[in-house]
């Protein structure tokens, strides 16, 4: 390398740096324009999230069949269910039920699984924060430390009751409803028209 290609070599690198300089030392002076979350929102982030958003995912144990379409349905199988006969009773019970939400890609198919083929227990809540110390903290286990009997779903989908909630997820139905009570009621019709049924009346 001669000596003017070294010198050439020295302005161009000297003239980049100064170009990059450039550029951050205009950002110092600029106002900021990050939004600090979630204090300085012109509104609630719920009210701001779309109709049809998927969040963290809920069972409602209490209308669980246990028939595992969604843990079928599940790509990646984040979705663990256990079933065990219950020797005094002869029963099946559901000894558990867990949902990684650290693997869960929020496709929704567990979702439509569920509503398709069984009583609609699983479903996204609009709940997004699910934040945590350790990957296990994102492992939602909606079976307590005894087994859950099985629900039999009737045969009119009408008269599915709301039921009581896991104790790891939100309840959907109330936040939905508080945050899109149009679109949700009108959704809601159109479900019950689709399958022409008359819708049950409001919990």
């Amino acid at each position: 390398m001669t000596l003017t290609e070294y010198m050439k070599s020295i302005s161009r690198a000297a003239s980049t740096i100064l170009e990059g300089m450039a550029v951050t030392f205009s950002h110092l002076m600029r106002e900021p324009i990050t939004v600090q979350y979630p204090d300085k929102t012109d509104r609630p982030v719920t009210e701001m999230l779309p109709p049809r958003y998927r969040g963290l995912l809920e069972v409602q144990m209490d209308i669980c069949t246990g028939c595992k379409w969604c843990e079928r349905a599940c790509p990646i199988e984040c979705i663990a269910i256990d079933l065990a006969k219950n020797a005094e009773t002869k029963k099946i019970e559901m000894t558990r039920f867990d949902i990684d939400m650290g693997k869960c890609m929020y496709c929704g198919l567990c979702v439509e699984a569920c509503v398709v083929e069984s009583t609609g227990a699983l479903r996204h809540t609009r709940e997004f924060e699910g934040a945590g110390p350790t990957l296990d903290s994102l492992v939602f286990r909606f079976v307590p430390d005894k087994p859950i009997p099985l629900y039999k779903a009737p045969k009119d989908v009408s008269q599915i009751p709301v039921g009581e909630y896991g104790p790891h997820a939100r309840e959907a139905r109330e936040r939905a409803m508080r945050d899109n009570p149009s679109v949700l009621e009108e959704l809601r019709e159109q479900y019950f028209a689709a399958k022409r049924v008359a819708p049950p009346p409001p919990p």
